[in-house]
């Protein structure tokens, strides 16, 4: 790979620790070619790479100082992986695209101050960031421009490639006689000839720490301000088109594309139904996530300008068991960030693992469920110093980053628009086990046992409806 320009690697938190080196490993770059920025003084877990030659920087981007900061940071050629929370992505991703830098980042964040502010429900949607960011790209951007990929970490990023991953492996098993696709338009149009009418990221994290959660303390194994804006933001969903009625105070958005619709209400409080392989059944949080955008998106079917064939969209999240108890009592505090927090490293964890996939539903062959197990043994042999998760996310990144390395005038790209399979070939070595593999679970196993369910649809088991814990 040819590259003559630096990595400017924005954010040394969970994901910023575990991808640097990674990157390290797979650009081998002089050291004064890697420069990493971060809010926030974590010097004293950066030495060996500032003994070594890296800079390193403390500095809050905001929205006054973002130009004379990246003026002085960056230069055309270099590339912005960007792995903060906080900064504005649809601002730092258009400086770079006007500066003549490529730009990668795991999540559209806003500027900090804004989520002290919030603005109507559905703007404070992934929905809408998608929507301003793709009119910013067509309305300022050229075509041919430098690469800037949007949300590409693990979900959202990998996942996306989970899915053209299962949608093949499932049309194989159906001998359905295709050709590889390559256009958005064949991709539709397979997901549509295999019947899969339910897309869910299921996501079950099971590390355990050596050291019990306290009371008013927040413990994660990633993010922690990353984990409480998600919970907090209105919950939203890729809604398909075999669906038959609309949920409970669900709103359809008046702008954009219409894949989507959602809930006047934080999404922690959204709970569905899904499964993995290892864990089984599983109530996960329905966060909002930009894959559920993107993805339903990308697979829709016109006919005459109008959505004949798209399939409904979820993130169906069960943090660990730390991680879930510390959300609920962030929610009995009105969203305010606690004071204390602890991330799990792989020295606080005696146990667990993160599995996380893709499950699609619906088609001939019921389910089908694609996707890594990476357990905290794996990890360790993998990065020592981390946890599973930051190295799911931080694989992601890497993919993401190799590949606008070589393609450095893509312009702006969402996880879709990347190959599947070099990314996944990119990413593997980090993913422990890779499944991939048939399930015969519906959201109707189990039910009603001890309460009426009169919502569920036992007729058509794979409408939203029964997905849902509670209705």
């Amino acid at each position: 790979m040819s590259f003559s320009g630096r990595i400017i690697l924005l954010g040394y938190g969970t994901i910023g620790e575990c991808a640097l080196p990674m990157l390290m490993d797979a650009l081998p770059l002089p050291p004064e070619r890697y420069r990493v920025i971060d809010g926030e003084d974590r010097a004293d877990r950066f030495g060996s790479f500032r003994d070594a030659g890296i800079d390193y920087r403390v500095m809050r981007l905001d929205a006054d100082n973002l130009d004379r900061s990246m003026s002085e940071l960056g230069a055309a050629g270099d590339m912005v992986v960007n792995v903060s929370v906080g900064v504005d992505s649809i601002c730092l991703s258009d400086w770079c695209q006007s500066h003549g830098l490529m730009y990668i980042d795991t999540a559209l964040e806003p500027w900090q101050e804004t989520l002290a502010h919030p603005g109507p429900v559905p703007w404070r949607t992934e929905y809408a960031l998608h929507h301003l960011a793709r009119e910013q790209a067509a309305a300022r951007w050229r075509a041919r421009g430098p690469t800037a990929v949007f949300t590409h970490g693990a979900n959202p990023g990998l996942v996306s490639h989970f899915v053209k991953a299962a949608l093949t492996d499932i049309a194989r098993k159906m001998k359905l006689e295709i050709d590889p696709p390559g256009s958005r338009e064949e991709w539709a149009a397979l997901a549509e000839r295999t019947g899969t009418r339910v897309i869910h990221v299921s996501e079950r994290d099971t590390q355990i720490s050596n050291a019990p959660k306290r009371p008013g303390e927040f413990v994660n194994t990633w993010s922690i301000p990353g984990l409480i804006e998600e919970a907090a933001m209105p919950g939203e969903i890729g809604w398909g088109t075999h669906e038959k009625r609309m949920p409970a105070r669900a709103q359809r958005f008046d702008f954009g594309p219409g894949n989507a619709i959602y809930f006047p209400y934080a999404a922690a409080l959204l709970v569905l139904r899904s499964w993995v392989p290892l864990g089984g059944q599983i109530a996960g949080l329905a966060l909002p996530h930009s894959e559920c955008i993107t993805v339903s998106d990308y697979l829709t079917v016109f006919e005459n300008g109008t959505a004949r064939y798209r399939p409904t969209v979820a993130f169906a999240y069960l943090p660990c068991d730390a991680a879930l108890a510390s959300l609920h009592e962030t929610m009995m505090g009105d969203w305010a960030i606690p004071r204390e927090q602890r991330i799990l490293k792989d020295a606080d964890i005696v146990s667990g693992r993160d599995e996380l996939g893709v499950l699609l539903l619906g088609h001939p062959l019921g389910g089908w469920w694609f996707g890594s197990q990476l357990d905290i043994a794996q990890g360790r042999r993998l990065r020592p110093g981390t946890n599973p998760t930051a190295i799911q996310v931080a694989a992601g990144v890497l993919g993401a980053t190799l590949w606008a390395v070589r393609n450095p005038e893509r312009g702006f790209c969402e996880p879709e628009h990347l190959p599947h399979e070099e990314i996944l070939k990119l990413a593997r070595p980090y993913l422990g086990t890779v499944v991939s593999e048939p399930t015969g679970w519906t959201p109707l196993d189990g039910r009603g046992r001890l309460f009426d369910e009169p919502w569920v649809d036992r007729e058509d088991p794979w409408q939203f409806a029964n997905f849902l814990v509670r209705a």
